[in-house]
């Protein structure tokens, strides 16, 4: 059998339907009073309330009042919404809460501090103290900078996330393969010249410590581990497989969360790797053109989740990745070099910075003036599941057949395993 993990992946994703389907999400009354005790691991500041990760519970202080600090553990008192009683339109945001792997949503009344988990509290420190060095140094950009490398795209603006929308470019904002890989290039090239095994040692716990921070959701849980696999691949001089490695990864996922396979952000991040790997070099015989070839493999498993969930084509996304892709690793790779360098010279960051934040500017002038074109951008007002379906059928149906006619050949010794992945 070619691949294995794949058939073990895709029987595990039926089971995982078959399991969730129809279930109630939780056995909890609505606003039922509950007291939870545990470690504060994150803060995201919302519009209109604080939400903090304890656990396995979003706790939202509504009052803003609050201000617990991460790493402190906690005993929290307050009431519990019902999952199943989150339902917003056609939206289910109860079962959105379990595909992220929370348990449920409190809302505070009031809490008590009994003790400090110190590897929290230093990560949660270098977090936000990373989050204020960028408001300082990139100001009005400083939101795209944290949601760049933080993840924290909450406070982008309505009219910023529309951008990124309409220009098929709103993966750029949201952390995925494509920053892993700038972060763990630049890691691998800092400790390029230290011994094979302390290097892959170095890079998966540096990873390992920035997918916590960040918050270890399905795309970034996806991205990172998928990157440091590969890099152990390269490191150990083994041959490597990126379909079986995708599958071994959401297997695991599934295993450890089965609701995950209702997370937009795991269908893209996983199709968008999928298609890449499948679709790449068959687009890229042809047009020789590596960034173009990326964003047309990617988008074709991934253009009916964005037809179906969010009810609209970017049409000019190929536009929008030429403008913004080129220049991903330079804007990162200059954020982080002004941030090192703040500890030394704030006269040499602020100058980094602007040059950065030029670069930036001009990113955003192209995007609006992209995003402004009539044909950027295609709304859908009532999609429909058999379009989806039928879509489906068919790709799946080509990569199935493309799979067994690689089989016969490799049968008859005429291609060998690895030579197309």
């Amino acid at each position: 059998m070619r691949r294995p993990l794949l058939i073990v992946f895709i029987f595990l994703l039926f089971i995982s339907f078959i399991y969730t389907n129809n279930r109630p999400l939780d056995n909890i009354k609505d606003k039922e009073r509950i007291t939870i005790e545990g470690v504060v691991k994150d803060k995201i500041e919302k519009d209109k309330y604080d939400q903090y990760k304890v656990e396995k519970y979003l706790v939202n202080d509504y009052s803003r009042k609050l201000d617990i600090k991460i790493g402190k553990i906690v005993k929290i008192n307050g009431s519990i919404k019902s999952l199943d009683k989150m339902n917003f339109d056609d939206f289910n945001y109860g079962r959105y809460v379990k595909s992220m792997g929370y348990k449920g949503i409190i809302a505070i009344k009031r809490y008590t501090t009994i003790g400090e988990n110190r590897f929290y509290t230093v990560l949660g420190k270098v977090k936000f103290s990373l989050r204020d060095t960028f408001r300082y140094l990139y100001k009005d950009k400083s939101d795209f900078i944290n949601s760049l490398l933080l993840g924290q795209k909450e406070n982008l603006t309505e009219q910023e996330k529309e951008m990124f929308s309409k220009t098929g470019t709103s993966h750029i904002i949201a952390i995925s393969g494509l920053h892993t890989g700038v972060l763990c290039t630049m890691i691998a090239i800092i400790i390029k010249g230290i011994n094979k095994f302390y290097k892959l040692l170095i890079l998966t716990i540096m990873m390992a410590l920035y997918s916590i921070m960040v918050g270890f959701s399905p795309s970034v849980a996806r991205s990172i581990v998928f990157v440091v696999i590969m890099y152990m691949a390269i490191f150990l001089e083994e041959k490597r497989d990126g379909i079986c490695t995708l599958s071994l990864i959401g297997t695991f996922l599934i295993i450890n969360n089965p609701y995950i396979i209702y997370n937009t952000s795991f269908q893209l991040s996983f199709l968008a790797t999928l298609s890449i790997i499948y679709f790449y070099k068959i687009i890229n015989k042809y047009l020789k053109v590596g960034i173009i070839s990326i964003s047309l493999s990617a988008n074709i498993l991934t253009w009916p989740i964005m037809y179906y969930v969010f009810k609209g084509l970017p049409i000019l996304f190929l536009v929008g990745n030429v403008i913004v892709v080129p220049v991903i690793g330079v804007i990162m790779n200059l954020s982080i070099i002004s941030i090192i360098i703040f500890q030394f010279s704030v006269l040499i960051s602020k100058f980094l910075a602007y040059l950065n934040k030029s670069i930036i500017i001009v990113v955003y002038y192209l995007l609006d003036k992209l995003a402004m074109t009539k044909l950027a951008y295609i709304e859908i007002n009532n999609p429909k599941l058999v379009y989806v379906t039928f879509y489906y059928i068919l790709i799946f149906s080509y990569m199935i057949y493309r799979e067994l006619k690689i089989m016969k050949e490799q049968e008859n010794g005429l291609q060998g395993y690895y030579k197309e992945y």
